[in-house]
């Protein structure tokens, strides 16, 4: 005779069940305010929780918002806001299809010394530019992973006597050195041809 399992365990098995999917769930990725009132905001806080200190605020229609990580207990999701971070309630935001890597329609990647940046969309449209130098454009394939690795992620690039390989991994404490802000992705660019560079820095989904 099989004995039903006491309550107390049974309520655990079904927490850990029920919290999987927030634990699995990709990061960094694009999420949507979802159940807020038209004559609301989503507070964004300083830490996650209802008490903290208010930082910022989200429209009731906001959409494409970079949740760079989440809380232990799964219930709260880290945002870039006015140059810093806050913490958004999970139960308002709604994940976006499509909006975790590597099926995000845009990465920017940005780094420091000199500052630089470089735009990769599913669109295979790539774009290079640094203080100074003129900007480099070239055609990118899709976004994909490492051959049989759920990470890193890879995009290449190529042009007339270019090519740009871009290599970047999950890294919740990712900075870029020129703000408070935390992303999720840290990257490493590297170019071949008529320019040769390589650069370290972070990236942030973007929605175009």
């Amino acid at each position: 005779m099989i004995r039903p399992a006491p309550v107390p365990a049974l309520c655990l098995v079904l927490s850990l069940c029920l919290a999987a999917p927030l634990a699995a769930q990709n990061l960094p990725a694009l999420y949507d305010v979802s159940g807020v009132a038209a004559d609301d905001m989503l507070n964004v806080r300083a830490g996650p929780d209802a008490g903290a200190d208010l930082v910022g605020t989200l429209a009731h229609n906001a959409t494409g918002i970079e949740v760079t990580a989440v809380n232990e207990a799964g219930t709260w999701g880290r945002v870039n806001i006015r140059e810093g971070v806050g913490w958004a309630a999970l139960a308002y935001l709604l994940p976006q299809e499509g909006g975790a890597m590597p099926d995000v329609p845009m990465v920017q990647c940005f780094g420091t010394e000199p500052f630089w940046r470089y735009d990769v969309t599913s669109r295979g449209e790539a774009a290079w530019s640094a203080m100074g130098e003129e900007e480099l454009v070239m055609r990118a394939d899709a976004f994909r992973r490492a051959d049989g690795r759920s990470e890193p992620f890879i995009s290449v690039a190529r042009g007339e006597d270019q090519q740009g390989v871009l290599i970047m991994h999950p890294d919740s404490e990712c900075s870029d050195g020129m703000s408070d802000g935390l992303y999720g992705l840290s990257a490493d660019i590297v170019f071949t041809g008529t320019l040769e560079r390589a650069v370290s820095g972070c990236c942030s989904i973007a929605t175009k």
